[in-house]
């Protein structure tokens, strides 16, 4: 019995569909890299998941209306409870041509986010180049 017209476009629907789903699939790392536009003090950054280490890079910084420096601290984002503070970083080299660069340890696993504590005693941060990497490894 010949197999129908049908069967045969169903069958390479779902191969081309199986092999989409392999070439998007998210990678399993918690690195990232992003920007920031228009923050003030108080905004917070997108979360993820971490565990022991994480270094936070700031490239190509600018603050309107204010000093050349910010200041972020690492969260760990606890539900429905105050999120722990772990150290504050006071960022200033990614406003002269290089990267900021910090770094916080002995972290517990969990999901994190880091917030500006100070732009520029006020005003409002822009940063090319934002990077998270979880890997102490590298």
């Amino acid at each position: 019995m010949p197999i129908s017209n049908s069967i045969r476009r169903a069958a390479v629907v779902l191969a081309t569909t199986s092999a989409l789903g392999l070439i998007v699939a998210p990678n399993a790392s918690a690195n990232w890299t992003s920007y920031i536009s228009s923050w003030g003090q108080g905004d917070e950054s997108r979360r993820w998941a971490d565990e022991s280490y994480s270094q936070l890079q700031f490239t190509g910084c600018f603050v309107q209306n204010g000093s050349q420096d910010v200041t972020v601290a690492y969260y760990r984002d606890v539900p429905l409870q105050t999120d722990p503070k772990y150290d504050s970083k006071t960022f200033t080299a990614c406003f002269n041509g290089g990267t900021s660069n910090g770094e916080w340890t002995g972290l517990p696993s969990g999901d994190y986010y880091f917030k500006a504590t100070d732009v520029g005693g006020g005003g409002l941060l822009f940063v090319d180049k934002v990077y998270v990497d979880t890997t102490q490894a590298d």
